[in-house]
């Protein structure tokens, strides 16, 4: 089972606050069955350079490896991005991108996005070797139209969703699972920040998903997650 959106590494957002946190929030996740999980920290654009944020990762990222315990993941870095204007003309985005792959996971404002913002990212979809990720996209769900998602998907935009999709009621799961069994869904993530409210339930989710979808869309998932993984290749 793979995480592909975790706030795990400690101090460095607005996830983990410690290192004795993070070890917590990877020993529930290996308990739930994430045996890879991907370290997305927020990336600001109008708040650093690439370079800035790239020198606090690898601290952070060092500073929790020296005492990872043998109950935790495999871990991959990557970040979350925050769209800004003129996103697709950024040198080095790949910089940026999940692992040795060239997939982006990408934030999008929690309002109706404009014609040259969709643009934009089908540009970086289009245009580079990057595949694109948008981030939890059950949280925009209700501010865009279908003509919007139809234009990212029909220009290689994939989509993650994440778990608590699938746990906050029974509408919300509702809507999630239709997605995921219209194939428009390319991977899950727990988006977790901490033990308390936003802890680790990628397997609770999953759990669901089984029930109602059955154990071939898990392993279509976890296919999919790992192609991102190695190559940035897109997902089917």
């Amino acid at each position: 089972m793979i995480d592909f959106h975790a706030h795990i590494l400690p101090g460095l957002d607005d996830g983990s606050s410690s290192t004795e946190e993070s070890i917590e929030m990877l020993r529930l996740s290996f308990r739930e069955g994430v045996r890879t999980i991907v370290a997305t920290p927020h990336f600001y654009a109008h708040k650093e350079a690439p370079e800035h944020f790239l020198e606090r990762r690898r601290k952070s990222w060092a500073q929790l490896a020296s005492q990872l315990p043998d109950d935790a993941p495999e871990i991959y870095l990557g970040a979350e991005v925050y769209y800004y204007t003129g996103i697709s003309n950024t040198e080095d985005l790949s910089r940026l991108c999940v692992g040795k792959g060239r997939t982006l996971l990408l934030e999008m404002p929690f309002h109706k996005w404009s014609e040259r913002m969709v643009e934009e990212v089908t540009d970086i979809a289009q245009d580079t070797d990057i595949t694109v990720l948008l981030a939890h996209i059950d949280r925009y769900l209700a501010s865009q139209d279908a003509e919007t998602w139809e234009e990212l998907a029909e220009n290689g935009v994939l989509f993650q969703m994440n778990a608590s999709a699938f746990l906050n009621g029974w509408l919300a799961r509702r809507r999630a699972l239709k997605l995921l069994q219209e194939g428009r869904i390319a991977v899950l993530g727990s988006d977790c920040h901490n033990m308390g409210e936003r802890k680790p339930n990628l397997g609770e989710a999953l759990d669901v998903i089984r029930k109602k979808s059955g154990v071939r869309t898990v392993h279509a998932l976890t296919e999919n997650a790992e192609r991102l993984l190695i190559s940035g290749q897109k997902a089917t």
